[in-house]
């Protein structure tokens, strides 16, 4: 393969457009989609949109005093997907759970619990279970000064039923509120629900065997409110345009499927509907090659396979060969490549180690062409193997205990 044909540089200047936030259903993200095609366009490729519904929530409103044995209000940010207190909010008494065992949450029935971590849907469960009233988390460190002390907006992942809800407090102001002795609170949360439409971006380059198996190269294009998402996802994004290019002037003997996904940020959606749109063609897809958290230069670059163990000895041959490091890891993956597995079809997500996701300080700054030119180049190696090779170095199948894995992963995102 032509490496030297990889243009970290090029791959800088194609995130420069995206330099806003994209979050999913936003018209942000439909800008985004609609430059992607324009690119593609630029070299040959044409591409086309597939459209999918999707839910949105906005928060309209999310306050919270501590009414005794003090009184003040603190500003906080609200869980999205939690729901919307009475219209004159909850009043409660007030605790401190710390991080939501069982001997804490034992105290925790009709009283606002503050707990240190993120609420998942597994503690969310058990928060409900404690009968609690509300909850808040802690966000951020003692040392945050400015814009950095307002707590950013969370969201839960689809749920079924929200009798509780919550919302997100900076870590200086729950320091405050334990040690003046706080006893009773008010949260009051009202969110409107929604659907929107994202769009997954797609283009095709056809393998010279017209009967050939096809390879996906992928990666969301989508961000997180709270950010402009350059380490997450637009480099990956750039990684697997740049390998578009190449691969629309060198043409492999298997079809070639690159899809930009959107509303991967909202629990994997876009890449949900294409396993399921595209279901049937699936028993033709080799492999997933997905990247997701790239371009930084300092870091350690990981491959995820959802895979035989094979899959795992076959990138570490190649990744040798290219002259590339790199370490894998066998196990599901919290990206895009978990829909292809999901479905059978052996994935793998590429990933470098970084700083600021979903956080404001996720900008172009902190991306470095060297580090965009080698994650493509080690790719485009695997890439460019797999679809040149007469027969495919390993089975296609999902061991079982990934597949156990994977059903339950989608139970808890859907």
């Amino acid at each position: 393969m032509g490496l030297y044909e990889i243009s970290g540089q090029r791959q800088m200047d194609f995130m420069k457009k995206f330099d806003y936030i994209r979050e999913a259903g936003t018209e942000g993200e439909k800008k985004a989609a609609e430059t992607i095609l324009q690119e593609l366009k630029s070299f040959g490729v044409e591409g086309r949109l597939e459209s999918f519904e999707i839910d949105t929530c906005r928060i309209q409103e999310a306050s919270f005093s501590v009414t005794e044995p003090y009184k003040k209000e603190y500003v906080i940010a609200g869980y999205g997907r939690s729901g919307s207190t009475p219209s004159g909010g909850v009043e409660a008494p007030f605790c401190y759970v710390e991080n939501g065992d069982d001997i804490s949450l034992s105290y925790g029935k009709g009283k606002i619990v503050l707990v240190n971590q993120p609420v998942t849907c597994d503690l969310y469960n058990r928060l409900v279970e404690a009968g609690v009233s509300g909850f808040l988390t802690i966000t951020g460190n003692p040392t945050d000064q400015g814009i950095d002390r307002i707590p950013l907006e969370r969201s839960l992942r689809k749920m079924k039923e929200t009798p509780i809800q919550g919302g997100i407090l900076h870590y200086t102001d729950a320091v405050e509120m334990v040690e003046m002795g706080a006893s009773r609170a008010r949260l009051r949360i009202k969110q409107e629900y929604g659907k929107g439409i994202s769009h997954n971006v797609i283009a095709r380059i056809p393998g010279s065997d017209p009967a050939g198996e096809i390879l996906t190269l992928t990666a969301h294009y989508d961000s997180v409110p709270a950010g402009k998402g350059a380490y997450d996802n637009m480099a990956g994004a750039a990684i697997i345009m740049e390998l578009c290019r190449y691969f629309s002037k060198h043409r492999p003997r298997r079809t070639m499927e690159f899809v930009w996904f959107g509303a991967e940020e909202k629990g994997l959606v876009g890449s949900r509907n294409y396993v399921t749109v595209h279901e049937e063609e699936l028993k033709n897809h080799a492999f997933n090659m997905n990247v997701d958290l790239a371009g930084q230069l300092v870091g350690g670059t990981v491959v995820g396979v959802t895979g035989d163990v094979s899959v795992c000895h076959m990138i570490e041959y190649m990744a040798h060969e290219a002259g590339i490091g790199m370490v894998t890891k066998n196990s599901i993956w919290g990206s895009d490549s978990n829909s292809f597995a999901w479905k059978g079809v052996p994935a793998m997500t590429l990933n470098r180690d970084g700083f600021g996701m979903h956080t404001r300080y996720d900008t172009i700054e902190y991306i470095s062409p060297w580090s965009l030119q080698r994650s493509a180049q080690l790719l485009g190696y695997i890439g460019d193997r797999l679809g040149n090779i007469p027969v495919m170095p390993f089975k296609k199948e999902i061991p079982e205990n990934f597949r156990m894995e994977l059903e339950e992963y989608f139970k808890r995102i859907s």
